[in-house]
């Protein structure tokens, strides 16, 4: 049992440094619909979340989170997380809904 457990925390430190091994320009040029559109993935952690994309700007959930990153062109992605992500929404300026990837 300590076995597994051990290779398991293994196969999540190399798991979290693959994550952590992005372009470092996604985040200094700011982040795109694009960036979330080709790398948010369903199934992913809060941290590799937050190593993907740095941390949000703001988190504006009641009951849920609901991280908030604005995006370079003054549009926002939305993502609802509890221990997964419910869902990520392409917000415009007003909070209507432009698009929605999950």
């Amino acid at each position: 049992m300590k076995r597994k457990a051990f290779i398991l925390s293994i196969l999540s430190i190399i798991l979290l440094a693959i994550a952590c091994s992005k372009d470092k320009n996604l985040l200094a040029d700011g982040l795109t619909y694009s960036d979330f559109e080709k790398n948010l993935k369903s199934n992913m952690t809060y941290d590799l979340i937050v190593a993907r994309f740095g941390e949000p700007t703001n988190d504006i959930g009641s009951g849920i989170h609901i991280y908030v990153y604005e995006l370079i062109d003054s549009t926002e992605m939305w993502i609802g997380y509890t221990d997964n992500i419910l869902y990520a929404k392409h917000m415009d300026a007003n909070h209507q809904l432009l698009d929605s990837l999950i």
